[in-house]
């Protein structure tokens, strides 16, 4: 079919006509609830004074700001609709008059040529008769009639096709107009625009100035449509990201927290990506991964459900429930404002979190980086008991100065499963193996040394004179991730094992970093003692280290006829307690607290 044999007055306008005027009922729903809205945030402005009520406040003006956006989209889809009936109307009262003009024309050619054809025939017949000659002479001016009304049939079918072909353009030029109207101006078209704009974004900055100034719906909404686009902003350098989250509070008004609309309307729309972003300031990362905490806790609770009303549910999955409740305790912590657990990357999917202990903003004149051993898994930062906390905690209680530690673990560690709940951790002696895999030390170091530069990209260290010292802490195979991360170009002031594993073979002291080691009598060192860990590149054997060995409570038990068993159950207790805030293992934290007072770098 040709596009002027189609039907220009196909739909329904009487729908049409209802489907705007539900749109123009929506805004009146709308405008209530912005006006809702509007006094809650000017109730909370005047009467909530907490750090949640600024929040509140905050939640509410973005919620505001959204709501003038779509009232304004379905304003304009209403008035657009209502157009298009009217329109839609008028096209199918014209195509109607054509209709019976097309009928009475066709009827007038085929009863004008039925009639010429019984006159020709007859002509035949005729010839011989008193005047007529030849078949032309039979009733000439009758024929001659006739043909000139089947001239004027055709020529009528001819006009009337022309006039059908305008309405058919005439009903595309509405539906263009249509289309434009509901997908240009408002949310839609800044979305549509942004979207074209994020399918051809050619670099990482490229892409976070498509982001740039969205509303919360948006940029879900864009990052859904253009899924690419936040693989493309998550390769951009923290400087970049740095300059460009710096530069939408220039010239606006800020929240007490030092956030603008803009920037809030990032964190709220993509929590995820905002709350792994290198570059991004630790502040702004709590705040996105608070919300992301949110969503998780949902999420979680929706499981929980699901498992309950399983008729079929077992112990194990019992057990999941109780782990998902752990979790959401935990992450309610996040959630809170101002909240009680600082998650610095929290990616649930990608098995990576990093909790901040401490004020960023006091701003802290040591910065730790503590990073645990093998067999490290999410659920051990919401564990009942031990969690892999306890260390960093304690350094920023103790150490007499203003300090953060950044507790870390981003990505899978040795011996892990990689699935959150539930835990899944591989066996005992294939986290061993892995352990002891220098390609994956390095591939972790490699993730170690970037959450160093995204850190550096902070205004704390922009100078000699404010930056912190540094100091990376590594329990088990935790030091040879941070000694791996020097291998890739993370610098430290201070390094400190905590029964450490060893280093890779291409791993050199920094001649500005002090080295110390702290251990018990355990495991892994008897293990070390055979050359097979790190191919015997261990703290107590790298003349870099000062090595501290000290004695617990288990050992002294021990008596010289003691069994081996019950020395090896002393020596991996003894591994576990060098890592912990038992009283039994004060002397070794108070003398690691001693050792950062001051600097002794190798050699000595």
């Amino acid at each position: 079919m040709s596009v002027h044999d189609g039907d220009p007055g196909r739909g329904d306008v009487g729908e049409i006509e209802r489907l705007a005027r539900r749109r123009r009922e929506k805004v009146d729903d709308l405008d209530l609830g912005r006006h809702h809205a509007v006094r809650c945030g000017e109730w909370a402005a005047t009467s909530w004074h907490a750090e949640s009520g600024r929040a509140f406040v905050g939640e509410a003006e973005a919620i505001v700001r959204e709501l003038d956006v779509l009232l304004s989209t379905v304003d304009e889809h209403g008035a657009a609709l209502e157009l298009y009936a009217r329109e839609l109307d008028d096209i199918q009262a014209a195509q109607a008059v054509l209709e019976r003009a097309r009928s009475r024309a066709q009827e007038a050619r085929d009863r004008s040529s039925a009639t010429l054809v019984v006159l020709e025939a007859e002509a035949e017949l005729q010839i011989g008769l008193p005047g007529v000659s030849t078949p032309a002479d039979h009733r000439r001016l009758e024929r001659s009639r006739l043909a000139r009304d089947i001239d004027d049939a055709v020529a009528e079918l001819g006009a009337v096709g022309r006039r059908w072909a305008e309405l058919v353009d005439r009903r595309h030029a509405a539906d263009h107009r249509l289309i434009s109207a509901l997908h240009g101006g408002g949310a839609v078209g800044a979305l549509e625009d942004r979207a074209e704009a994020a399918r051809h974004v050619r670099s990482p900055e490229d892409a976070l100035r498509v982001v740039s100034g969205t509303t919360p719906f948006e940029l879900a909404a864009l990052l859904e449509e253009v899924p690419v686009l936040a693989v493309v902003i998550g390769r951009a350098s923290p400087e970049a990201v740095q300059e460009w989250w710096e530069s939408l509070a220039v010239g606006v008004a800020v929240d007490a927290d030092g956030f603008s609309a803009a920037q809030l309307a990032l964190l709220a729309g993509a929590p995820g990506l905002l709350g792994t972003l290198d570059g991004l300031p630790p502040g702004a990362r709590v705040r996105a991964n608070g919300l992301a905490a949110r969503r998780q806790i949902a999420e979680n609770d929706r499981t929980i459900a699901g498992v309950l009303a399983d008729p079929r549910r077992d112990v194990a999955m019992d057990g999941l429930v109780e782990a998902l409740r752990r979790e959401n305790e935990y992450l309610a912590r996040a959630a809170a404002l101002p909240p009680a657990v600082q998650l610095y990357t929290y990616d649930r999917a990608g098995d990576r979190i990093v909790e901040m202990i401490g004020d960023w903003e006091a701003p802290p004149e040591r910065v730790y980086t503590y990073v645990p051993g093998t067999f490290s898994e999410m659920a051990d930062f919401w564990a009942v008991e031990g969690g892999v906390q306890e260390v960093g905690d304690w350094l920023v209680e103790s150490d007499g100065v203003d300090s953060v530690a950044f507790v870390y673990k981003d990505g899978r560690f040795p011996g892990g499963g990689g699935v959150v709940s539930p835990t899944d951790t591989m066996g005992f002696a294939a986290g061993i193996l892995e352990a002891n895999d220098p390609g994956f030390a390095r591939e972790s170091g490699e993730r170690l040394a970037s959450f160093q530069r995204g850190l550096h990209a902070d205004r704390l260290f922009s100078s000699a004179s404010t930056s912190p010292t540094e100091v990376a802490v590594g329990h088990s195979w935790g030091l040879a991730d941070v000694l791996a991360s020097e291998v890739a170009g993370a610098q430290y002031d201070h390094v400190v094992s905590l029964a450490g594993a060893g280093a890779v073979d291409d791993w050199q002291p920094d001649p500005t970093t002090e080295y110390d080691s702290l251990r018990y009598w355990d495991t892994l060192g008897l293990a070390q003692a055979t050359g097979g860990v790190y191919a015997g590149r261990n703290p107590q054997s790298l003349v870099a280290f000062e090595d501290h060995v000290f004695e617990s409570d288990g050992d002294r038990a021990l008596d010289w006829d003691s069994s081996v068993s019950e020395r090896l159950d002393v020596m991996n207790d003894n591994h576990r307690l060098i890592a912990s805030t038992d009283r039994e293992n004060r002397e070794a934290l108070e003398r690691l607290r001693d050792e950062l007072r001051s600097t002794e770098v190798w050699p000595r």
